[in-house]
């Protein structure tokens, strides 16, 4: 079995997206003072690898608390844009699916990585996955709309359907393509809230 991870290191003022609250990591007590290291985190729901529940685009939508635990867990199967309509012809079962852009490359250049140039999501692949009820739909990017817009399409034609999205994936290209594998995003336990931080595991079977 290998293990692959799939989410970013959050750092000290690392990225996030520009209108969203600053990642800040701050050291409280040391060893050499208080006997025991602590630090305060300060982030939003949405920093770095995170997953978005339908409360963060639906009004009266599910929050993080209301989903069972299975529903960040999922049978996965990666694809790009040059074969996402092979989904149609896949036999073996999946209930997960992760669109790999190639754009995390760019998450340590913010500019790049949050900026308007990033790929959109197929409207053909939107349908794909909202017709095959698929329950979580990852990928690389900051966010699967486009920056900038106000109707939200891809958010809402998945969030509408109680999909899970998982944003910010990392490593994407040690994910086999079109062979299926087990996806775990899980949240942290956090109450009525709208996403959260992720992290994010592919494991992959090597003897198939």
């Amino acid at each position: 079995m290998k293990i692959i991870d799939l989410s970013h290191i959050l750092i000290d003022e690392g990225s996030t997206y520009p209108s969203d609250p600053k990642l800040t990591i701050k050291k409280e007590k040391d060893i050499k003072n208080n006997r025991s290291l602590l630090h305060s985190i300060s982030f939003s729901t949405h920093t770095g690898t995170h997953l978005d529940t339908p409360a963060h685009m639906i009004p009266g939508g599910k929050t993080l608390d209301e989903f069972s635990l299975d529903k960040f867990i999922g049978v996965a199967v990666k694809v790009n844009c040059d074969n996402y309509k092979s989904l149609i012809k896949i036999k073996r079962t999946y209930d997960t699916v992760i669109y790999d852009t190639g754009w995390y490359r760019n998450y340590n250049k913010p500019d790049i990585f949050f900026g308007n140039n990033r790929p959109i999501i197929p409207d053909e692949l939107i349908s794909i996955i909202v017709n095959k009820k698929i329950k979580i739909f990852g990928c690389d990017l900051p966010s699967v709309d486009k920056s900038g817009k106000s109707e939200k399409k891809v958010h809402k034609s998945f969030l509408n359907k109680d999909i899970i999205i998982y944003e910010c994936l990392n490593n994407l290209d040690e994910l086999p393509l079109l062979m299926p594998f087990e996806f775990f995003g899980l949240p942290l336990s956090l109450y009525g809230l709208d996403g959260s931080p992720a992290r994010a595991i592919a494991m992959i079977n090597k003897s198939k």
